[in-house]
């Protein structure tokens, strides 16, 4: 499987957390770096035939040096590796040290999927969410429709010698004042409204008398 392959980079520090079924990653996407420590010289016969076996997966990192954090830097270190090589990617830490918070919180600010775990299992048990983008400001909210018709009203009130006198020229002038989205049945509904709040009468023959 090639580098591209991967959507799961897990970093094991093995020093701190020396218990890992890597028949956990078997046909999954993922890759492990395992971090030994310098004075780990002996790993479990049942760990060594899963690292032959799984050898594209997995990734043995002999830390050569001693001190305190010196692993965890090297850990930091080949992290910041894979996160410039796919910042797409997931990426698990498998460590009880809470040291690598700062760095996991900085990170994640940058839209890094990365979380950290206290054992090898827990970091396949819930993948690090991606962080929330920033929450998009509110479209205004929309006018109600009784908004638009006490501007209707006020629109006869402040020409009345323009207003329509019948039925029919009534009914289009609604349905323009209304952005032609309403239905023949919303027009009526709208013009209900007028007559009862007293707006307007329509006579028999349709003429329409503001009041």
């Amino acid at each position: 499987m090639t580098p591209a392959a991967f959507t799961h980079f897990v970093f094991v520090d093995f020093e701190n957390v020396p218990s890992v079924d890597l028949g956990l990653v078997a046909g999954k996407a993922v890759h492990v770096t395992l971090l030994i420590g310098k004075k780990q010289t002996k790993l479990e016969l049942s760990l060594v035939q899963q690292i032959h076996r799984l050898a594209e997966r997995v990734e043995l990192v002999e830390v050569g040096a001693s001190g305190h954090n010196a692993l965890d830097m090297t850990l930091a270190y080949y992290l910041g590796q894979a996160v410039q090589r796919d910042p797409r990617a997931q990426f698990s830490i498998v460590s009880r040290d809470k040291d690598f918070e700062p760095m996991i919180g900085h990170l994640s600010s940058l839209g890094i999927r990365v979380a950290r775990s206290d054992t090898f299992a827990a970091a396949f048990q819930s993948a690090p969410k991606k962080p929330a983008a920033a929450a998009k400001p509110a479209a205004p909210a929309k006018k109600p429709p009784e908004d638009r018709l006490a501007k209707l009203i006020v629109s006869f009130k402040g020409r009345p010698q323009h207003c329509p006198k019948k039925r029919t020229t009534l009914l289009h002038h609604i349905a323009t004042f209304y952005g032609n989205k309403l239905s023949d049945s919303g027009i009526e509904e709208i013009v209900a409204k007028l007559i009862a709040r007293g707006v307007i009468s329509i006579g028999d023959k349709g003429k329409v008398t503001y009041r």
